[in-house]
Order: structure tokens, then sequence, then C-alpha cells
């Protein structure tokens, strides 16, 4: 009979420290993955912002030009050099018989 037991045989340790590591790496990968991608997304996002301030200055350009096309003095002097004239008479079409009526009930 024997006064002390065997010492019982544990299981190594190399498998869980492998496994320790393997979480751990993998966190990181994970963590840099997220990382890149939150970046190439500010990077997007930057892009479109000046993209956008472009469209929106040249949208304001584009309605100063409309507006200066759009005067009376412009519209005047293309009407003339397409050979228009100003009206010395004002009218105004009857819908009901399709006449021309003059300015003051004249017609």
């Amino acid at each position: 009979m024997s006064l002390a037991h065997p010492p019982s045989r544990r299981g190594s340790i190399v498998p869980f420290a492998i496994l320790c590591v393997t979480i751990i790496i993998g966190s990181l990968v994970a963590v840099l993955l997220l990382n890149t991608t939150m970046a190439a997304g500010a990077y997007e996002a930057r892009d479109l912002l000046i993209e956008t301030a472009n469209l929106m200055e040249r949208r304001a350009d584009l309605l100063l030009e409309l507006d200066e096309h759009a005067s009376p003095q412009s519209l005047a002097d293309k009407a003339l050099a397409l050979g228009m004239h100003p009206a010395t008479e004002v009218g105004y079409i009857s819908l009901e018989d399709g006449t021309v009526r003059r300015a003051g009930g004249r017609g």
C-alpha cells in the first residue's frame, strides 16, 4: 500500500496557448480591416463633398448666366438681331372667334 498517490497527468497548455494567440491575431486583423474600411469611406465622403461644392459653384454660375440671358435688355437685343421690331400697337386675340382686338376696345 502506498501512502502517496501518483501525480495526475495534466493536459498540455500548448493547445490553449495556440487558441489564445489565434484569437488575439484574429481580433487584430479584424480591427485593421475595419479601420481600413472606415478610412476608405472617409476619403470617399471627402471626395463627394468636394464634388458637391464644385457642382454648387457650377450651378451658381449657370444661374447667373441664365439671369443675364433672360434680362429684358438682352432679350430685346436678341430680338433686334433676329430682325424683330418693337410693337407699335398692343392687341389681344379673342379665343372665341380668333379675331385680333386692339387695345382700347377697337377691333
